[in-house]
Parts: structure tokens; C-alpha cells; sequence
């Protein structure tokens, strides 16, 4: 079984006050700390201010409401750095030092699977919001995950390009990192099961900005649609020197390029990209959607995304549980199991015996620079 890896921490005061049945007064106060950690700076800079902007939109409406406004909610937040590395010293942080229950957070799959053991060893709760790995799935009974797995993802886009786009034969270019080798896997397996044929998989390391040995390899193959695996930045600069190169075939991306970050680096390069995506649609007519969208904006000046919806589904879904006053580790496992169709910003949610959610896969496309729906 699995779950993910988000801190949260959590400490409660007592003070009880024990006399007389003429003084009988019982005072009980506590404070609610959850545990973060998010890629702030460095190449998940983008889906950790995102993540991090959800979180705190959700703290600061549950902090007005009952019983949050007497026994407030607060995040520990500590930067991960983009790497697998300080993720982990800064999840021992949480543990050691403010004993969190439960940690949120972990928008990359690397850090999700170097925190996992700790996360097992400590029996602490670890809840990503974004992370694809297809690994996560297995990395242990105290890991969440809240988003769909990156393999769901990969799947629906390439039975989308095969079946509805009408492409036979494709290329990839992927990143080597977990979440990249993940989505990279999942896309051509599905391919080559529907009868497709993938000419060419070409893998990059992570912090690469130069593509341009890796693009005369894909133009080279002279396929019609390339399938791209990594983060925003990396996307980004593949499809401005994919241009430069005169290079355009029908790009699909994994759900890493749906991102502002992105569009400012590829400009109008991006144009026409296919992403495969989490359900959260920025166009939804729901007023609970529209409520959180729009206060977003208003706070933050700029859309949400899925990562913002999952982050602030996130922190909702542990308040629910405080509020049934499960507070510990054992408790919180337990409540997370229990959520059954709750529904969300981020989607419909059910957790299943590996702390993964099955949600549905929208595929959005670019079009004068903005993500949107794809119109079959």
C-alpha cells in the first residue's frame, strides 16, 4: 500500500483546570500545525508557489470558520529545493523537531520517493498533491497521493492521439527522473498495445537547457507528433528550439507542461500543444469552483491550476478530519482511507487500499496562449 508525502504538523495543548464541582471549568485549547514541503525555488519552483498558494487560501477561509477559529490551523512550510535531497532533510525537520503527524506537498515524484521510507519508518503521513511516479503507488501504507497517477494520464493521451488524432507512429523525449521515466513508460506501452509504433526514445538530464542534439534526432525520424515527459522550464525550452529548428510536428506533453512558466518560455511556440490533464477545469460553471477560482485570483492574481486545487482540496480534507478530532498519524491514515466520492475542487476523490485516486483525465490544448479543453 501507498500514500503520500505531505507534512503537516500538529501539536495540542492541554490545559485542564481541575477543582470543585463549584469551580467545575475545563479549559482545552488547541493548535493545529500541518506540515509542507514544497519545491519553492529551484526547477519545481512553479508547482510549489502553486501548491503553496492552495494551501494557504484553504487555511486562511477554514481559520474564519468553526471550530477553526478558536483552535486555528497553521502550515510549517520548508523548502524543498528542487531536490530529493533537502526534501528529505527538510521532512526530518518537521518530524524531529515540530512532530507533525502528517506532511503535504511533494510536487516531485523524486522527493515523494526519498521521503517514503522515513515516512514508513516514523509512521508519519505523507500526502502529495502533484507527484506522477508511477512508483508512488507502492511506496507504503502512510503514503497519499490526490492526484491521478502519471501512468492514467499517459494512457488517455495516447489513446487520444492514436484513436482520435488519428497518429500511428510517434517519438518521445523525456526527462531521467522519476516522474519523466514514469510518464515516458506508461506512453509508449499504450502504443504499442493499441498498435501504434514509437520510433524513437530519447531520454535528457534533468537541468539541460540546450535541446537542440536531441530535436535533429526526433526531426530526423520525420514523425508527425512527438511526446514530451519533464517540467515546465524543460518543456518550454524543447518547443522554442523545436521553432528555431523549423521542427513542428504535433507535440503532446505530460501534465508537467501545463504551466504559465511554459507559455513565458515558449511564447508562441507553444501553440497547438496537447497536454493530458487532471480534471480541474478552469472554464467549470460550478459555483464552488467559480467561488475558489475566483478568490484565488483576487489573492494571487493569476489562475489556478490542478496543483492549486489539490493543495487546497488537500488541506480541507485533513480539516474535516481534525474536526472529527482525528489528530494523530493512526488517525489520519485511517480517516484518508475512509474518504469515499468526496467532492472537490481537484475532482471527485475516493482513496483506495494505496492511497491513489482514480479520477478522470481531460485533455487540454493551447490556443492563443491559454489551456484550454480540448474541443473533440
Amino acid at each position: 500500500m501507498k500514500k503520500l508525502k505531505i507534512l503537516f504538523t500538529l501539536s495540542v495543548f492541554v490545559f485542564a483546570f481541575v477543582g470543585c464541582d463549584s469551580c467545575n471549568q475545563k479549559t482545552m485549547k488547541e493548535e493545529i500545525k500541518i506540515g509542507v514541503v514544497l519545491s519553492l525555488t529551484g526547477k519545481g519552483a512553479t508547482y510549489g508557489m502553486n501548491a503553496k498558494n492552495g494551501m494557504q487560501l484553504a487555511i486562511e477561509e477554514l481559520n474564519k470558520k468553526s471550530p477553526f477559529d478558536k483552535q486555528n490551523i497553521s502550515l510549517i512550510i520548508e523548502d524543498s529545493k528542487s531536490s530529493a535531497y533537502s526534501a528529505l532533510s527538510a521532512f526530518n525537520k518537521l518530524i524531529e523537531i515540530d512532530h507533525v503527524p502528517v506532511a503535504v506537498g511533494f510536487v516531485l515524484s523524486d522527493e515523494v520517493l526519498a521521503c517514503a521510507p522515513i515516512a514508513e519508518k516514523q509512521k508519519i503521513i505523507l500526502l502529495t498533491t502533484a507527484a506522477g511516479s508511477d512508483k508512488i503507488k507502492d511506496a507504503g501504507d502512510y503514503i497519499f497521493r490526490n492526484r491521478e497517477s502519471g501512468n492514467f494520464q499517459s494512457k488517455a493521451i495516447a489513446e487520444f492521439a492514436f484513436n482520435k488524432l488519428g497518429f500511428k507512429e510517434f517519438a518521445v523525449l523525456y526527462s531521467n527522473s522519476a516522474n519523466g521515466v514514469s510518464y515516458k513508460n506508461a506512453f509508449v506501452n499504450s502504443i504499442q498495445s493499441l498498435g501504434g509504433k514509437v520510433d524513437l526514445i530519447e531520454g535528457y538530464n534533468e537541468g539541460k537547457t540546450n535541446y537542440k542534439d536531441e530535436i535533429e534526432k526526433l526531426k530526423h525520424t520525420k514523425v508527425a507528433s512527438v511526446y514530451l515527459a519533464g517540467l515546465d522550464v524543460e518543456l518550454g525550452q524543447i518547443l522554442k528550439q523545436s521553432k528555431e529548428l523549423n521542427f513542428s510536428p504535433q507535440f503532446l506533453s505530460s501534465a508537467g507542461g501545463i504551466s504559465p512558466k511554459l507559455l513565458e518560455i515558449a511564447g508562441n511556440a507553444s501553440e497547438g500543444l496537447i497536454c493530458g490533464s487532471s480534471p480541474f477545469d478552469t472554464s467549470s460553471t460550478d459555483l464552488h469552483i467559480r467561488d475558489f477560482i475566483q478568490s484565488y485570483i483576487s489573492h494571487f492574481n493569476q489562475q489556478p491550476d490542478f496543483i492549486s486545487a489539490n493543495s487546497y482540496d488537500a488541506i480541507y480534507m485533513l480539516a474535516n478530519l481534525f474536526s472529527e478530532g482525528k489528530t494523530t498519524s493512526e488517525e489520519i491514515k485511517k480517516g484518508l482511507y475512509g474518504i469515499k466520492n468526496y467532492k472537490s475542487i481537484g475532482g471527485v476523490t475516493t482513496f483506495d487500499s494505496d492511497g491513489e485516486v482514480i479520477k478522470p483525465i481531460s485533455i487540454v490544448k493551447v490556443i492563443y496562449g491559454k489551456f484550454t479543453p480540448f474541443n473533440k
